[in-house]
């Protein structure tokens, strides 16, 4: 929050820097004399609307380009989700069912109670089918570490708010698609937070409030599967940098690739 905070002050700043150039251009046609010396040539009066008019278009378009500019950099991670979305409903989830964004926030919301409940119980027997391989050997790692501090996890899940689809990639050599990865930022109300042996906290807090968190969903061919999560402190800064989403021509499912 802070950052974003930062980056809205300094973006208003240069918007009103560039507010400002714009509006002097407006100005210097207002502050030139409407009639010319005895001496000279009479004004022209549609002469000195036409200078006006260019001033206020100066400082509106102006005013637009900066504020277009100040929105693509505060809020890139939106402009990723929308385009995710686009893509998903509209030409993916008509031939691949589970890429629909409906089919992921379903598979969101069954597998996030019992990952909350592995967390508390430092045990992800049943979120087995959802997660891959390297997942829960880091997980395992994690539980152990905290066993031999001493640490306990606090994990009581409420509901999952809101699921963001953030941005979709090839992640490996498929075909698609098997290897595409999914990037969510899932928003959920519980309880989250460790304890040290004393019971004080150590990270998190103290009773319900809201969590955010990226998740990182692989395909395996068939299904979507829990690859990665950390926690949703601040924006996705990595998408832009990602390989695009291959043609649907080449998606296909492993048994038509044998």
């Amino acid at each position: 929050m802070a950052r974003r905070l930062s980056q809205v002050l300094l973006f208003a700043l240069a918007a009103q820097v560039g507010l400002a150039l714009t509006a002097q251009a407006q100005e210097a046609p207002a502050s030139a004399p409407v009639s010319a010396p005895e001496s000279g040539p009479p004004v022209d009066p549609a002469g000195v609307r036409d200078r006006g008019f260019l001033g206020m278009f100066l400082y509106w378009s102006g005013a637009v380009v900066v504020m277009a500019l100040v929105g693509r950099v505060l809020f890139r991670e939106q402009l990723h989700e929308r385009r995710t979305l686009t893509l998903m409903r509209d030409q993916l989830g008509k031939f691949f069912p589970e890429f629909d964004p409906v089919a992921i926030t379903e598979w969101v919301q069954r597998a996030a109670p019992h990952l909350w409940k592995g967390w508390r119980d430092r045990a992800l027997g049943d979120v087995e089918a959802f997660t891959t391989e390297a997942f829960r050997q880091a997980s395992e790692a994690a539980f152990a570490e905290a066993r031999r501090h001493g640490h306990a996890r606090e994990a009581k899940l409420g509901k999952v708010l809101k699921v963001h689809m953030l941005g979709l990639y090839p992640a490996g050599d498929g075909p698609p698609p098997r290897d595409m990865e999914l990037v969510l930022r899932v928003e959920s109300r519980g309880t989250d937070c460790v304890r040290d042996p004393d019971g004080r906290v150590l990270a998190g807090k103290e009773g319900p409030r809201q969590v955010q968190q990226f998740w990182t969903l692989r395909h395996d061919g068939e299904r979507w599967r829990l690859h990665g999560l950390e926690p949703a402190t601040e924006d996705r800064t990595d998408l832009a940098g990602r390989p695009p989403v291959p043609p649907l021509m080449e998606w296909r499912r492993p048994e038509a690739s044998a």
